[in-house]
């Protein structure tokens, strides 16, 4: 979704933790454990695992992906 993209690229770390209750880093973290490198695993175990909301489920899969280097765009 281009514009779940472009949302993701321009929130604060600190909105992040305000609405996630933890940082980007701390995520990012977590899903390295995770060990996937498929969009939506990711954010199907946000979703389940931690109880992340759908919206912010794709959010922090975008960011995650392009810390990683696994989005092009």
């Amino acid at each position: 979704n281009p514009v779940a993209i472009m949302i993701a690229g321009n929130l604060s770390d600190q909105t992040v933790k305000n609405k996630t209750g933890k940082s980007s880093k701390e995520w990012h973290k977590i899903l390295d454990k995770f060990r996937s490198k498929n969009h939506t695993e990711i954010a199907k175990f946000l979703r389940e695992k931690h109880k992340v909301n759908p919206w912010w489920a794709q959010i922090l899969t975008n960011r995650y992906e392009w810390v990683r280097g696994l989005r092009n765009s």
